[in-house]
């Protein structure tokens, strides 16, 4: 009893609560959030949303080269603290410099884009909301520069207030002006936070130091590790907004994609758990990443708790998923409920086992694999999915997404386990 007790405290002291309960909260906060934007929006509207949303997913991929991910691992190996700021110095400003640049080409390029004739009305839309992309940006990575200084608290307390504040701003903006206003919304809450956040963090770490001066080979080792990492995370995302895109595509009906979009929204947030481990650990197995009895003892020891944590909220809604969605949803979207069964079953295969795997490869530098593998992944689902959709629709998405999650967590797996399993 005294040995869990002392590691509660060390967690607690550590700010892993923190984290828990921060990216619970707003990962919660914007799960209702969802909702309420598809009680107040009609079915057609949300579609359109949907549609607007995932194509700003795409773009956003390519925000900042990476850089913001890399303040996860230099920041934290940097010896000093005028090493430290000398990498977040130079993250910001080349990251912030490229997304403006990236903003104004999809601005121009989005009042071109042939979009289909259901989503035409997105056309204007599309060009305002890439606006938010630099401030967007500025968001994400000094969120992860309190997690690079080891500040879980604060970290916890910017995505959570963050998070409030975008979801509750999205839903006055949709009550007063409807969809123009959630995305007017967006864009004035990412530069107010984009702003206030840079401010903060050079307040809270960085006044009065004078920043480490990075050499061009130290650049180039920073930018080819941000780059890898963006092409993995963008290989990733890319294989999570391609169901959406690839419906929009090949059935053109906006009602189908707010269906789809309604049925993965609680699959969606079973990664809750699983990432918010992640963003805890990660910083330890950078600093232990030479020691392989330690990662390869902590590994099965995080992989064996995520699934524990995951697996009662995965039953729950695979039992009840049908009054979940009628109490949450309403009856317009009654018929999503074995879709939401079959991405339920995807989510576990990837929050519970995949997840862990490829963030700590990533993490601890050995980025190719995951790349590979996510590469692949992207693949196999486009292929799958020129074949499923047009015959089985919604259906034919999701069970294309556990076939291909599943040839994923399983070669990440195996890469693991040669690349750090330890017999002792």
């Amino acid at each position: 009893m005294n040995y869990f007790k002392n590691q509660i405290s060390k967690l607690w002291t550590r700010g892993a609560f923190h984290i828990f309960i921060g990216s619970f909260l707003s990962k919660f906060i914007a799960f209702f959030g969802s909702i309420f934007l598809v009680r107040v929006l009609s079915k057609n509207s949300y579609g359109i949303l949907s549609y607007i949303e995932n194509i700003y997913g795409y773009i956003y991929i390519f925000a900042g080269l990476g850089l913001g991910n890399a303040l996860l691992r230099y920041v934290i190996l940097g010896k000093t603290i005028e090493e430290k700021y000398g990498y977040y110095k130079y993250s910001i400003k080349t990251s912030t410099l490229f997304n403006i640049i990236l903003a104004f080409i999809i601005f121009i390029g989005s009042l071109y884009y042939p979009h289909p004739y259901e989503f035409e009305s997105a056309k204007w839309l599309l060009s305002l909301i890439v606006l938010a992309i630099p401030f967007h940006y500025l968001i994400t990575s000094n969120s992860l520069a309190y997690r690079a200084m080891i500040d879980n608290k604060k970290y916890a307390y910017v995505t959570f207030i963050t998070s409030v504040t975008l979801i509750v701003g999205r839903y006055i903006g949709a009550i007063l002006f409807g969809l123009n206003g959630v995305i007017v919304a967006k864009i004035i809450i990412n530069v107010f936070f984009g702003i206030l956040l840079c401010y903060l963090i050079y307040k809270s770490y960085f006044m009065n130091v004078n920043p480490y001066t990075l050499d061009k080979y130290v650049k180039k080792t920073v930018n080819r590790y941000s780059i890898q990492y963006m092409i993995t995370n963008g290989i990733w995302t890319i294989f999570m907004l391609n169901d959406v895109f690839m419906l929009s595509f090949l059935t053109g009906s906006a009602s189908i994609v707010a269906d789809y979009k309604v049925a993965y929204v609680l699959p969606a947030n079973i990664s809750i758990i699983s990432s918010a481990i992640g963003v805890f650990i990660g910083p330890y197995f950078v600093q232990h990443e030479n020691d392989k009895r330690w990662v390869w003892q902590n590994y099965k020891k995080t992989l064996l708790a995520n699934i524990g944590l995951i697996s009662p909220a995965v039953m729950i809604m695979f039992i009840f998923a049908n009054p979940i969605i009628t109490i949450l949803f309403g009856q317009q979207y009654q018929n999503v409920s074995n879709i939401m069964r079959l991405l339920i079953i995807s989510a576990f295969v990837n929050s519970g086992f995949r997840y862990i795997s490829a963030h700590l490869l990533s993490s601890m530098g050995e980025i190719k694999y995951n790349m590979i593998i996510s590469f692949l992944g992207v693949i196999f689902q486009i292929a799958i999915n020129f074949i499923a959709i047009p015959i089985y629709g919604s259906i034919g998405a999701a069970f294309t997404s556990i076939v291909v999650y599943m040839f994923m967590a399983l070669a990440l797996s195996v890469v693991f386990i040669r690349k750090y399993k330890f017999s002792s």
